[in-house]
């Protein structure tokens, strides 16, 4: 990140106090010199990471043969082990993952999903940086994006979690802790 780059992001954020301005929201808008994908996000194809610059955060993002629940044929396959988890299994998953060489996986925050989501894009609404996202498909064939889990609790009800639903990027849903919902878990660096 460049020294004008960084000094516009501090400007933002301590302005975002002040005057209501959205600071994600312009960052998630706003183009990188990668193409498609928004600034302050890479992605390192050999360890199936993204990692946010801005955040200092690095994404799970990987699928088929290792211990990921990211990609599933069909949620109903008894055979998958890409299947969506209860808001216990999700977080000893996460505690427990030992992947792209980090032991230090966490279930992420409602705003730390909502931070990789991609306001101009649909099905899924995600930043372009990541390449799988889970989904089942419907007896038509089409795929159907799901919701993701966080840790966040939602407040005055301990038996729901918020999620956020990778289809339209919307995070103003919540799940009973018992329903199974998507995992992708993340850590600090």
């Amino acid at each position: 990140m460049t020294k004008f780059t960084s000094a516009l992001l501090a400007c933002l954020l301590c302005s975002s106090a002040a005057f209501g301005f959205d600071p994600i929201g312009f960052i998630k808008k706003t183009v990188s010199d990668e193409g498609d994908i928004t600034a302050g996000f890479s992605r390192d194809n050999r360890l199936n990471v993204v990692k946010d610059d801005v955040y200092k955060l690095m994404w799970q993002d990987s699928y088929g043969n290792d211990v990921s629940p990211l990609v599933i044929p069909s949620i109903e396959d008894p055979n998958s082990h890409y299947k969506p988890m209860t808001y216990a299994e999700a977080v000893h998953y996460c505690d427990d993952l030992n992947f792209a060489g980090f032991d230090d996986w966490r279930l992420p925050t409602i705003n730390e999903l909502l931070s990789i989501t991609d306001d101009t894009r649909f099905d899924p609404a995600i930043n372009k940086a990541f390449k799988n996202v889970a989904y089942k498909i419907n007896d038509k064939g089409e795929k159907s994006y799901g919701l993701y889990r966080s840790s966040t609790r939602r407040a005055g009800d301990s038996s729901g979690a918020w999620v956020v639903y990778f289809s339209n990027g919307g995070g103003d849903f919540w799940c009973d802790v018992s329903d199974r919902c998507f995992v992708r878990c993340v850590r600090d660096y």
